[in-house]
């Protein structure tokens, strides 16, 4: 599966044909080459649907509604006010720590290539199988938690429309249902996938637009600014204030959630060692600015938070809408919603995909070679993402076991925060740590800001995850407990077992990068551009921008990432 070809010959590249039948050679073909990998996947994203997957796949409107009766419940309109303002804050010096690392290695195994690439090699296969394990867990986990969610906010709609609520049983098979939907949205072509991301991206702007508009439309009914900025409210029992506070704060931190989907597309994009990263970086940014407006238009159309959460239906969102809006609006909002979590469900399907695919082809799981198979015509990673529906089926059962069913996969949505955050701060801890000598000069190379800008990434990204261990509510029983700990260990229990019997003698993490090799090839296959005499420029004007690029960052490294933004 890791072919290697001989940069002189870059006609044996493995390359697609176009709609043609012609064959293309670019130069993502060459760099995907000297990263030990042959091409297999379609290469048909652009910078828009590239960014498109990952704005659709964090999805922040459907993720902060479906967490807004959590929100107010840890601390109020203050806490998830402020909280998602630091979080904004945070996730954007967490997301240029982050597309540094993608410009050198932009691959489908994102975080978990990274990861195998920034530490000697004796420890690239440990180091990697660790770091892709808490990304899959936080990918598939994130897939099952939109998927109940999506059955939730149906069944919240149905209830405002004034229809029968659906029962626990029936909630988790329309759960189960939307997964397998959303697989088969996800065989065909990328860039037909990437067609239906698109109108999505759009479609959550208007939708967030929509809802503005609505909720705010009558002004005698919203709260003051003091009231949105420094009203504190607690229902978990708990009488410390910053305790509270830190639970409170991860309703802005899951809407954050799987921002490094661009990454995982970066085999699938053009021009990927500049179009992956920034599409992270706007991602994070896009999704900052329409979170923090939809926050305020929900804060502000929350006069009493008591009434709000004790009102005609379970969902607090539900709740504004019918405030604010009255039942039509209400009924039409609640339904917007769940179409806005059905387009977020394709592209968390299709990026969960991609990760396992690329733990697949480097034999990180048993029978690696049947799942990593790609569709000769449609080239999608099919089989991976069938794995990754069959694991999510049973993950969506978990809400049937017994009284504390709905509690227990309550800690899957931790599980999807613990995975992303991890598997995103160790790459940029071990680069920290390590230091490594060879990593490339790129579009995105940080400079002197490197160092401290990862070491903001790293406490953040450790310190916030262990929130999601806290007990939520008080007294601690066995049904209110936070089954986040048993989860996470019986995850690890199963990744330690896999390693042990299986995974230590046939996974040897992804090949090893050789950037100058890349660079070698790039400077030997435009030795046949035309000379300065044929279009007045010189030779050197002539090398792939990309190389030349990475040569002069010796030079002037902040500019450079600068010029890349």
């Amino acid at each position: 599966m890791n072919e290697r070809h001989s940069a002189e010959h870059p006609t044996k590249v493995n390359n697609n044909s176009d709609e043609n039948g012609i064959t293309v050679i670019t130069d993502d073909d060459v760099l995907l080459e000297s990263m030990g990998y042959k091409k297999e996947l379609y290469r048909g994203l652009d910078a828009f649907a590239n960014f498109a997957f990952g704005f659709t796949e964090v999805a922040v409107l459907p993720s902060f509604i479906s967490l807004y009766t959590y929100g107010l419940e840890t601390g109020g309109p203050a806490v998830i006010s402020w909280g998602f303002i630091v979080t904004f804050t945070m996730t954007m010096v967490v997301s240029v720590s982050m597309a540094e690392i993608c410009s050198a290695y932009p691959s489908a195994g994102s975080v978990y290539h990274w990861s195998a690439q920034v530490v000697p090699e004796k420890y690239s296969a440990l180091w990697s199988y660790i770091t892709g394990w808490f990304n899959y867990l936080g990918n598939s986990a994130g897939d099952a938690a939109f998927a109940f969610s999506f059955a939730q906010q149906m069944n919240a709609a149905i209830t405002v429309c004034g229809g029968t609520p659906y029962s626990q049983q029936e909630t988790v098979g329309v759960s189960i249902a939307i997964i397998f939907i959303w697989s088969l949205c996800n065989i065909f072509r990328v860039d037909q996938v990437g067609i239906l991301n698109n109108w999505a991206a759009f479609s959550q702007c208007a939708v967030i637009l929509i809802l503005l508009c609505a909720v705010l439309a009558v002004p005698s009914r919203l709260a003051t600014t003091e009231y949105v900025f420094t009203t504190y409210y607690n229902a978990t029992g708990f009488n410390n204030k910053s305790y509270v506070v830190c639970l409170g704060l991860l309703t802005s931190i899951f809407s954050f959630t799987g921002y490094e989907a661009s990454a995982h597309m970066a085999e699938e994009t053009t021009n990927s060692r500049i179009v992956a990263p920034r599409g992270i970086i706007l991602t994070c940014f896009a999704t900052g600015l329409g979170g923090l407006i939809l926050v305020l238009a929900m804060l502000y159309s929350t006069p009493d938070v008591e009434y709000i959460l004790n009102g005609p239906t379970e969902s607090a969102a539900v709740n504004v809408f019918l405030l604010q809006c009255g039942d039509k609006w209400a009924q039409a909002l609640s339904w917007l919603t769940v179409y806005v979590l059905f387009f977020a469900g394709v592209s968390s399907v299709a990026v969960t995909g991609r990760i396992t695919y690329a733990l697949m082809r480097d034999k990180a799981f048993p029978q690696s070679e049947f799942w990593a198979q790609v569709h000769p015509t449609l080239q999608s990673p099919i089989n991976a993402i069938m794995f990754v529906c069959i694991f999510d089926f049973f993950l969506l059962l978990v809400p049937l076991a017994g009284d504390n069913g709905t509690t227990a996969f309550a800690s899957i949505t931790g599980l999807t925060s613990i995975g992303f955050q991890v598997s995103y701060a160790l790459p940029i801890a071990l680069k920290l740590f390590y230091q490594p000598e060879n990593f490339p000069l790129t579009p995105f190379n940080l400079g002197i800001w490197s160092r401290p800008l990862g070491v903001m990434s790293c406490l953040w990204l450790f310190g916030t995850s262990c929130f999601f261990f806290f007990p939520e509510e008080s007294p601690v029983t066995s049904e209110s407990m936070n089954w986040v700990i048993v989860v996470v260990a019986g995850c690890f229990i199963f990744a330690a077992v896999n390693w042990q019997f299986n995974s230590q003698y046939t996974f040897k993490g992804p090949p090893r990068h050789k950037e100058q090799e890349f660079l070698a090839s790039q400077q030997q296959s435009h030795q046949s551009l035309p000379t300065d005499s044929d279009h007045g420029m010189s030779s050197k004007d002539a090398i792939n921008p990309m190389a030349s690029t990475s040569l002069a960052a010796e030079g002037n490294d902040t500019d450079m990432e600068l010029t890349a933004l």
